[in-house]
């Protein structure tokens, strides 16, 4: 069965693009133009994974990304911008992205954000099969900078560690 992948963005042309190469590695992707019509079609048994840009009229990915996570709290989501740095890597982590891809960003950045953070979903997944809560196991952001040249990872402090 392919990988079901919900596409937020409100710019066509990124939009465009980025759907051409999922759909060519073989994914099923549905778009929405902003957050608010991505939420009037989010279920969490439709989709394996969100993409969401920051940016956009009306409810922001920030935004969006909180909802999801209030309804599917380990679907994975990667949130893309051409606007944020750091500071909105943070805020992406917190409310429960895994990614954060800076744009402009390649077609093999995004199909490795995209395997790898349905990678780390399934362990989430197998875990919680074992009885494992999938809070217990670290949880990290992996940020890309392309216009840097590289990437990095930031984990969440556990409450017990100084």
């Amino acid at each position: 069965m392919k990988m079901r992948i919900l596409y937020v963005e409100d710019d066509p042309t990124g939009r465009e693009v980025a759907m051409f190469s999922l759909r060519k590695a073989g994914y099923d992707v549905t778009f929405a133009s902003d957050g608010q019509e991505a939420l009037s079609c989010f279920s969490p048994q439709k989709f394996d994974l969100v993409i969401t840009d920051i940016r956009m009229p009306g409810v922001s990915g920030i935004e969006l990304v909180r909802n999801i996570h209030a309804m599917a709290p380990n679907l994975p989501c990667i949130v893309v911008t051409a606007y944020g740095g750091m500071q909105t890597a943070f805020e992406a982590m917190k409310e429960g992205a895994c990614y954060f891809l800076s744009k402009p960003f390649g077609r093999d950045q995004l199909l490795l954000a995209v395997g790898d953070s349905l990678d780390r979903s399934s362990v989430a997944d197998d875990l919680e099969g074992l009885g494992i809560s999938a809070k217990e196991v670290e949880k990290r952001i992996v940020c890309v900078f392309p216009e840097c040249g590289g990437s990095l990872q930031l984990r969440e402090a556990r409450p017990d560690s100084n």
